[in-house]
């Protein structure tokens, strides 16, 4: 069966979260994962996914690990840019390392795809269902007490796209390497080259929380929106544009 889906995973200290990601995955049915390949990109992390993977039972078949070399804080950019150069599938699945596709959602995914003939959107993004929030998440984002999942919008980082479509839009711009974001800049750029993407129906991810997963939530690195929002204008004054360019400029090496 020729592969379909490439899923691209950016892998930073969240060891946990990695080993819930790889235990789902090994419940995907084999029919689903001989559709799929999975890349982990290690963004130079000092716990290296490397120490996860080499655990029994967590390798993978048709699961690739590349890491950067050098520790760049918030460099997700260059490791969606890694992640997607390195797929060989007519589509990739961007996820961030907290947000899961189960088993059943990928199921529907590669239905969906595979019933994707002739002209179609060059991506979509995905409802979320927030698992395991504590009171103060499920209040913001309107979670029933008592319930399992509560829905909540698309992440600006987590979709499905050609490689094409992603490649048109200059992928992730490595000049906001450094601070919280990117993200946004991009996702307007894919709006702009691509069209604004449908969200869809039938699949959706689940977004992990500290309540179900002790490291789901990057919290080591420092989360300065003025940080950005001064790198930002500095791209402005020298490019004219947030448009990515010079894409993958560290060096990294492929581990597994």
């Amino acid at each position: 069966m020729t592969p379909l889906i490439t899923l691209v995973c950016p892998f930073y200290r969240q060891p946990q979260m990695l080993r819930k990601q790889l235990e789902t995955w090994a419940q995907y049915s084999l029919a689903v994962r001989d559709a799929m390949r999975f890349i982990i990109v290690d963004d130079c992390s000092p716990e290296p996914a490397r120490d996860v993977l080499k655990e029994p039972s967590r390798a993978l078949a048709y699961t690739s690990l590349y890491r950067i070399d050098v520790d760049k804080p918030w460099n997700r950019g260059m490791a969606r840019n890694l992640g997607t150069k390195m797929a060989t599938t007519p589509w990739v699945l961007h996820v961030d390392t907290d947000h899961v596709l189960t088993a059943g959602n990928a199921a529907n995914l590669l239905t969906t795809v595979r019933s994707m003939v002739g002209a179609v959107p060059k991506w979509f993004r995905f409802s979320r269902y927030r698992v395991g929030a504590a009171d103060e998440t499920r209040k913001k984002d309107k979670i029933p007490p008592g319930a399992k999942y509560g829905k909540i919008h698309p992440h600006i980082d987590s979709y499905l796209c050609m490689p094409k479509a992603y490649w048109a839009a200059g992928g992730y711009n490595e000049d906001f390497s450094g601070v919280l974001g990117g993200g946004t800049p991009f996702l307007k750029e894919m709006e702009r080259v691509n069209g604004e993407p449908p969200v869809l129906e039938g699949t959706f991810l689940e977004v992990h929380t500290r309540d179900s997963v002790s490291d789901s939530s990057e919290h080591t690195l420092p989360r300065d929106s003025a940080a950005f929002k001064r790198r930002k204008h500095e791209i402005m004054a020298a490019h004219g544009t947030l448009r990515g360019h010079d894409p993958i400029r560290l060096p990294w090496h492929r581990v597994l």
